[in-house]
């Protein structure tokens, strides 16, 4: 009963932080509409292109949720006594993990369904339904593995420090990851770094499904093997600090 009691407030609170869940999803959008239609392409090229933006943009709208809310709303609840007063409740600190996790696992949903939307609706773009239910799923799994990120990040105790870092770390996996501009116009170089970034794998996990190249079986590994190294990192911090 506490766990479910618990689950509802974190939903509840969704109603009254209304701010920052609207930028993740709404700007994502907004620069989908703005790029697709700024880019002009041949037809056939236009429609690949404007499939492949409404990956990056939604997985755009995903890291934010594990990279900036996700790490930022544990370490504040931490600063702010909360987790200390909970775990004197029958709620167990696993049991609030778990409602932090599903209410993001929610706004991942959220944030897929909206861009699908906006990607149908505004630039027509036109998948079978298995294409747009297992596309998402996969954006949805892939996303979650990043969550592993933030926990390493929520191991930080400073708030602001924490911010910063967090939306250089945001803004730079987007850039490198091909989320702004397609990875096939970057340079050599840069394509070497980008096929080795989460955010690259978690868009090609989802729009590779859609073309004639199939599921992306290497890019599954290089997401589980990102989230037991962030894991693993974690576990070798927190160890260090109960020692402290």
């Amino acid at each position: 009963m506490m766990f479910w009691a618990y689950l509802k407030y974190e939903f509840l609170m969704l109603t009254r932080r209304k701010s920052y869940t609207v930028l993740s999803i709404g700007l994502p959008m907004i620069f989908y509409i703005l790029f697709t239609s700024m880019i002009k392409l041949p037809p056939a090229d236009q429609e690949i292109f404007n499939k492949e933006y409404m990956f990056s943009m939604a997985t755009y709208s995903l890291i934010s949720f594990c990279i900036l809310t996700f790490p930022l709303e544990l370490i504040s609840d931490k600063q702010h006594g909360w987790v200390k007063n909970l775990v004197k409740t029958p709620l167990s600190l696993f049991h609030y993990y778990m409602c932090k996790t599903l209410k993001i696992m929610f706004l991942f949903c959220l944030a897929i369904v909206l861009l699908y939307l906006t990607g149908a609706i505004y630039k027509g773009v036109s998948m079978s339904i298995d294409e747009w239910l297992l596309s998402g799923v996969f954006l949805w799994l892939g996303a979650s593995s990043l969550l592993s990120l933030g926990i390493l990040l929520s191991q930080m105790n400073d708030l602001q420090n924490t911010s910063a870092i967090a939306n250089i770390l945001y803004l730079g996996l987007a850039m490198l990851g091909g989320l702004w501009f397609p990875v096939s116009t970057f340079p050599s170089w840069l394509k070497q770094i980008a096929y080795v970034t989460p955010t690259y794998h978690i868009k090609e996990l989802a729009f590779s499904y859609t073309t004639s190249d199939g599921i992306h079986i290497s890019s599954c590994y290089v997401l589980v093997a990102y989230a037991i190294l962030f894991l693993t990192i974690t576990y070798v911090i927190r160890k260090k600090t109960e020692v402290i």
